[in-house]
């Protein structure tokens, strides 16, 4: 019975092998002429026969041949195995053009299974070198370095590519980092990034670069490769320049030392050399925002939605609404900042939670931003929030654009409290100020008696009453006027407020330092030193640039020791973000610089 059993196992395994099936092919889309290339057909299963496709415009060298691989492994318990049975042709084109070959087959257990064609392009390809037309010049250090070599600069090249070249002002553009080569790359080394002066960058995920694709480039076969890809915000008009991306490229190149065995003079010696690539450098042209700007433009810019709605229309008193807004579209809406929405004066609001879910492609950011207002209306009646709105230039259409919402009407009842008796009964503050009036308690101590017809009208009191009265009522209209000059000059108070944000994100930082979260913790530091810089200086936000910051501190006779220690302190965030941690980028090294360049420029700055 048992043994039954272990047939029945095995036989319904090869039917769900059978089913299974698959043959794949492989080969390079681009090839030169007297290139040699391998045509390969993977199958993933013990096949029976093999049907040779037809093969017309390729020289057969070799093939075809075959090569199997298994391979079982064990995961909790969980056996897995996978089998590969390969037919590999060497084959070299004869001719120019576009060329397809055909489907090849194979034949699993009476079944026929067909492969897809394939097409591949035959182009001329350079002509052929010699050596010293090949070498380029190199720089003094590399000609002592025998690891540094000499080689055609269109053989090996790094190339930043943007999609626009003249764009708005917080228009978001696309560079991407690309790699050309006609070497044998073995590994990079020692990349330096564009510093991206002028800037807001948001770096895109590209894949790991672990092989290189085909192009067809000025009729010549190159592998290329994405190494970094940013979305850039400019953050200033006029031109702007992205800096050169640099590279450490070692490749694999014919060895001119004499060879010492029948094996180098079979297969070629090689060794590894070692060129510094240097990319091209790019300007952008970036125009200014019209002029014709809306009166609550806060620096939007993009295709984007507004929407707005109110959690209840009906709540009683002292009960909570929130109010959400929602920004949705492409565009910079990591930048778009709350709303000013003229509230009811009877209402506490508090301020709004901000949600975002922004996601980064090539086609900028997008995604939506979410405002939540929490307010509790304080009495009772009917409140309205009056219709606001929001003003953005479109990016599509190349001027500014309005959306509102609202208005939106909430009814508010009294507040119920249940009493002893199970009676309910609803106060508002009007009712309030006579409890404790309409009933009067008899009194059981003693009561003073003033004589009759002694009035304080015109007495010493009544004097001294008078004139302090008139004394406080001119002191709270001074501190009044007082209050209402600083609250209308809004740089002071940022000004005042600056050390008291700053220490807030710096508090902020230092948790996330605890918690090893370096991504959130530079990204905090640099909020902070923007945050304190922008506030004290009475910058926007949308402004904010380290152009405008170093002027603005020399303006205010800040030297330029302490100017190149701030600024170096944000270069070195944004760096450490991308980069490995080195010494000047450790953490605690970023955080107690952070807290003594405030300091100092706190001292200079009162």
């Amino acid at each position: 019975m048992k043994r039954w059993f272990v047939i029945i196992l095995l036989l319904m395994g090869k039917c769900s092998v059978a089913q299974d099936v698959s043959i794949t092919v492989s080969a390079p889309g681009v090839v030169e002429m007297g290139q040699r290339f391998r045509l390969t057909y993977t199958v993933n299963t013990q096949a029976d026969q093999f049907l040779p496709p037809e093969i017309k415009n390729f020289t057969v060298l070799a093939g075809p041949s075959t090569s199997t691989s298994s391979n079982v492994s064990i995961i909790n318990g969980k056996v897995t195995r996978s089998f590969e049975l390969k037919y590999t042709y060497i084959l070299e084109p004869v001719k120019e053009g576009t060329f397809k070959i055909q489907p090849a087959s194979v034949v699993v257990d009476r079944e026929k299974y067909v492969s897809k064609p394939i097409e591949i392009e035959v182009v001329k390809g350079a002509p052929a070198q010699n050596q010293g037309d090949a070498q380029t010049k190199t720089n003094p250090q590399q000609q002592h370095d025998p690891n540094v070599s000499q080689i055609k600069k269109s053989d090996l090249y790094i190339s930043i590519i943007v999609n626009k070249q003249k764009i708005y002002r917080e228009e978001h553009l696309v560079a991407t980092i690309k790699l050309y080569s006609r070497l044998n790359i073995t590994r990079l080394e020692n990349a330096k990034l564009p510093s991206f002066e002028g800037f807001l960058t948001q770096e895109l995920e590209t894949p790991p670069l672990t092989s290189l694709n085909r192009e067809q480039i000025d009729n010549q076969v190159y592998l290329t490769g994405v190494l970094k890809k940013y979305i850039l915000f400019p953050q200033k008009t006029g031109t702007l320049t992205i800096e050169p991306f640099e590279l450490d490229v070692y490749y694999q190149k014919p060895s001119d030392r004499r060879s010492r065995s029948i094996f180098d003079d079979f297969f070629g010696a090689y060794e590894n050399a070692r060129q510094k690539v240097v990319s091209n450098a790019v300007t952008i042209q970036v125009e200014p925002l019209p002029k014709n700007r809306p009166y609550n433009f806060s620096g939007a810019v993009g295709d984007f939605n507004l929407t707005a709605n109110i959690d209840k229309n009906q709540v009683n008193s002292n009960e909570a609404v929130t109010l959400n807004v929602k920004i949705s579209g492409n565009g910079n809406l990591k930048y778009i900042n709350p709303f000013d929405i003229d509230f009811p004066a009877d209402f506490d609001v508090y301020d709004p939670k901000v949600i975002e879910n922004i996601k980064y492609s090539e086609n900028g950011a997008y995604g939506n931003k979410t405002f939540e207002y929490l307010m509790i209306p304080r009495r009772a009646g009917q409140y309205t929030i009056p219709k606001f709105s929001f003003a953005y230039f479109d990016t599509k259409s190349n001027q500014y654009k309005q959306q509102s919402a609202g208005p939106f009407t909430i009814q508010v009842g009294k507040s119920t409290t249940d009493t002893s008796l199970g009676i309910a009964r609803a106060y508002n503050k009007e009712d309030v100020q006579y409890i404790g009036k309409d009933i009067r308690f008899i009194h059981t101590k003693d009561t003073r008696l003033y004589k009759k017809n002694k009035f304080l009208l015109g007495s010493r009191w009544f004097y001294i009453s008078y004139l302090g009265a008139i004394f406080i009522f001119f002191l709270v209209l001074f501190l009044r006027r007082k209050s209402i000059k600083e609250n209308a000059d809004i740089q002071r108070a940022r000004n005042k407020k600056a050390n008291k944000y700053a220490r807030k994100r710096l508090k902020n930082a230092a948790r996330l330092m605890k918690q090893n979260q370096r991504a959130a913790f530079y990204e905090e530091l640099v909020k902070a030193l923007w945050g304190y810089i922008g506030d004290k200086l009475g910058i926007p936000a949308a402004h904010l640039s380290k152009d405008t910051v170093r002027e603005e501190l020399v303006s205010k006779n800040i030297d330029n020791h302490s100017i190149d220690r701030f600024l170096s302190i944000i270069d070195r965030c944004e760096y450490a973000r991308y980069a490995p941690v080195t010494e000047e980028t450790k953490m605690d090294t970023l955080y107690n610089d952070a807290i003594q360049v405030i300091s100092r420029l706190q001292q200079k700055l009162k």
